[in-house]
């Protein structure tokens, strides 16, 4: 006799076992992973077909952002070696350390928004602050490797920055980045997808996080926008895919994020660069 089908709790467990086990997957958070494996079963999928859609839509959502694996161990005693040689010289401050920031350009590489981002490194940032009032705080939601940036930011190393993504080992790196280079602030690993709880900051990066959500779960990045607790957000769309494919896909993107703005009553202002088109939202 056939063994009777396992209930959905079961079929569900083992889902999310089988997802975490794949080195692509195993450091994602599991709040995520467990709620994108929901959804497919409850499509009416069997446990193969649920597995492998959930995996196909981690892909495309985070995983396929993943250029190259770093060794985040690796990663950071190279940080904090360069930084310790960085603090002997003259000045004493790593943030405008020329062998600091060259590592760091070299680790943002492995993350495709930010090795997207590297050419225009010099002058976003920049260009963005100059039109902000004075920034005391910052969250940095869905960050990938963004924080390593902060150099970069026209801001006193006091000033609190917190990061949000899905990644634990990444996380846990960035941790150490902030002590390493003497910031405050911390990285926390999260679903923003979640009721997500976060202080509230003067400004919120929001960079091409959107459409990820979007991928996920229809109407997600409007309900995130309404929800961070920050009167300016930094929302970014890319010009092109992955693959170089532009596709008029920051139209595409942008005309119902724009639709939102306007219901929603506030401003927008933007920057376009050959990577991205970043807007500066006004919430208040």
């Amino acid at each position: 006799m056939n063994a009777d089908p396992p209930p959905p709790d079961d079929q569900l467990d083992q889902a999310l076992a089988s997802i975490l086990t794949a080195r692509k997957y195993r450091s994602m958070h599991p709040g995520l992973v467990r709620d994108i494996a929901a959804a497919e079963l409850a499509k009416g999928r069997t446990l193969k077909e649920a597995v492998k859609a959930a995996k196909s839509q981690l892909h495309q959502s985070a995983a396929a952002y993943v250029r190259r694996n770093l060794d985040y161990d690796d990663a950071l005693r190279q940080l904090q070696t360069t930084v310790t040689a960085a603090n002997r010289g003259p000045g004493s401050d790593p943030s405008t350390d020329p062998t600091v920031r060259t590592l760091l350009r070299q680790l943002m590489s492995a993350h495709a928004s930010t090795h997207e981002r590297l050419p225009i490194l010099d002058t976003l940032h920049p260009q963005l602050f100059q039109r902000l009032p004075p920034v005391r705080s910052v969250l940095d939601i869905a960050c990938g490797l963004h924080p390593l940036s902060r150099p970069w930011m026209p801001l006193p190393p006091d000033v609190p920055y917190f990061s949000y993504d899905i990644y634990s080992d990444q996380i846990d790196f960035l941790n150490h980045f902030f002590d390493a280079m003497g910031y405050a602030g911390a990285a926390q690993q999260c679903n923003v997808l979640d009721r997500m709880s976060t202080p509230p900051a003067d400004v919120a990066f929001l960079l091409k996080t959107l459409p990820c959500l979007e991928q996920i779960e229809t109407g997600a990045g409007q309900r995130l926008l309404h929800q961070i607790d920050a009167p300016i957000l930094i929302v970014s769309f890319p010009n092109h895919t992955l693959a170089g494919r532009k596709q008029g896909m920051a139209q595409h993107y942008t005309a119902n994020f724009l639709s939102q703005i306007k219901k929603a009553g506030w401003q927008a202002d933007s920057l376009s660069y050959p990577s991205e088109l970043v807007y500066i939202v006004q919430k208040n």
